[in-house]
């Protein structure tokens, strides 16, 4: 996004702005406050863009000045970090970033203990379990004896290392958790049918500020609604008030099973704006509908899965336009425009071009209503140099696109798998293709309802 701030002594305000396809979102608020975000919808992308500068020029006439958002990030992050040159605080950096340095460990424990801070042992007791795992070794008499331990320092400390997450009776009920080093490594948040009334935004912002969280690894969000359905826009903004998060490195929003809800169901929201607090990032996963990407900025990313039933075009933009020259594996599914999906085979294509993909190792580009479309540019566009297998699976795809595959076997057939299941192909296209590519699946082929074509996840 585009920012502006104004400042006059009084007020401190600020306001951006981004176009996404035929849409453009504005935030404003009080600088250092999350801000209020507004969608505005037009019918092409040029009268989106010419919109936004007429909103810029407002802007600057009455006073707002631009400034750099990514130099802005980038502060805010570096401020996460202990900013005093202490052995404590350069003990920390460290442990932020190599996280299995078990020596290290051993002495921030004993730096704790020294404190009169009884998490000291905790931490110690977690590195020689940890330590016990990695060497392959079964437990024995002196790690139950550890352990047992461990269960007795985290009820003598209960409120000191988890507050209202275990003295409330509903987000206890809603927040599960592992230690590895005496913190909290991962940490999973979820709303059910038994316990409707938890605020999950409002237990997330608390876990995140708690002092357990200072090196938590990995974040989880289950159904945030009851009866089924959720939002993180909530959740969202609790991350953005927490700010940066430097130990983090695997974000996955919209955990759950098609027996708890439908996908369409499923709002996920903006996660743009988490691109540049999480630099350390390593996996993100979105299941739900309703993604917007912003545009995704990581170099320490290496996985990232769309699942959804319905992929809106700017995402796909966005993928397009993408920088993350380290990422191994994409996963999108596309979905359906019968559920919120707005992508064709233009945004297969950008996907394909864009150079900042070059690591790629699997790439999906499944679940689509126009797999025909995404088998033509697949034919007529170079692959990342690097792609191992490729997933075309779950979509509509007929005779039609697999004869298009079919024309670009020289450059397929060095792939080492090709997933094409759940389509719809014909047995004797499936024949063709094992016999001419040899590297594909082809199960579960489905058969159309008259001329109804369909995804495999929609709804």
């Amino acid at each position: 996004m585009r920012r502006f701030e104004f400042k006059d002594g009084k007020s401190n305000k600020f306001w951006e702005i981004e176009v996404r396809g035929s849409d453009f979102v504005t935030r404003h608020g009080r600088i250092g406050t999350p801000g209020k975000e507004t969608l505005k919808r037009f019918g092409s992308p040029s009268y989106a863009q010419s919109q936004a500068e007429s909103a810029i020029k407002s802007k600057t006439k009455k006073g707002y000045v631009e400034v750099d958002a990514e130099a802005l990030a980038a502060e805010a992050v570096a401020a996460a970090l202990p900013q005093d040159d202490s052995p404590q605080a350069s003990l920390e950096r460290k442990l932020i970033a190599e996280p299995q340095a078990w020596d290290d460990w051993l002495v921030y424990a004993d730096n704790l203990t020294q404190a009169g801070d009884p998490r000291g042992e905790l931490v110690s007791i977690g590195v020689a379990w940890a330590r016990h795992k990695a060497e392959g070794k079964k437990k024995d008499k002196k790690i139950d004896a550890l352990l047992d331990r461990e269960d007795k320092l985290l009820q003598e400390n209960a409120a000191a290392w988890f507050g209202k997450l275990v003295e409330d009776d509903t987000w206890r009920e809603c927040f599960a958790w592992s230690l590895e080093t005496g913190f909290w490594k991962e940490i999973r948040l979820w709303l059910d049918y038994d316990h409707k009334d938890a605020d999950i935004p409002k237990a997330l912002a608390y876990a995140l500020e708690h002092p357990s969280c200072k090196f938590l690894r990995r974040l989880t969000l289950g159904l945030t609604g009851a009866e089924g359905h959720a939002e993180y826009d909530g959740c969202i903004r609790a991350m953005l008030k927490r700010g940066p998060l430097l130990s983090l490195r695997s974000l996955y929003i919209g955990d759950f099973v098609r027996d708890e809800t439908e996908i369409s169901w499923v709002h996920v929201g903006s996660v743009g704006r988490l691109w540049p607090i999480y630099p350390n990032l390593e996996s993100m996963t979105l299941r739900g509908g309703g993604i917007d990407l912003g545009i995704p900025k990581s170099t320490s990313l290496r996985s990232l899965t769309l699942n959804t039933g319905g992929l809106p075009g700017p995402a796909g933009e966005s993928l397009g336009r993408a920088e993350l020259p380290n990422l191994e594996r994409l996963v999108v599914w596309f979905g359906t425009t019968n559920y919120g999906g707005s992508c064709n085979g233009g945004h297969a294509r950008m996907i394909l071009a864009n150079k900042h993909l070059a690591k790629l190792e699997h790439l999906a580009l499944a679940n689509a209503d126009f797999a025909n479309d995404i088998a033509t540019e697949v034919s007529r566009n170079d692959l990342p140099p690097k792609l191992r297998t490729l997933d075309l699976s779950m979509g509509t795809m007929t005779d039609t696109g697999a004869k298009r595959l079919l024309a670009a076997s020289k450059t397929l057939s060095k792939l080492e798998h090709i997933d094409l299941d759940s389509n719809f192909l014909s047995p004797a296209m499936c024949t063709r293709l094992k016999n001419e590519l040899g590297n594909v699946s082809v199960a579960g082929q489905k058969t159309a309802d008259g001329d109804w074509y369909y995804v495999s996840v929609g709804e």
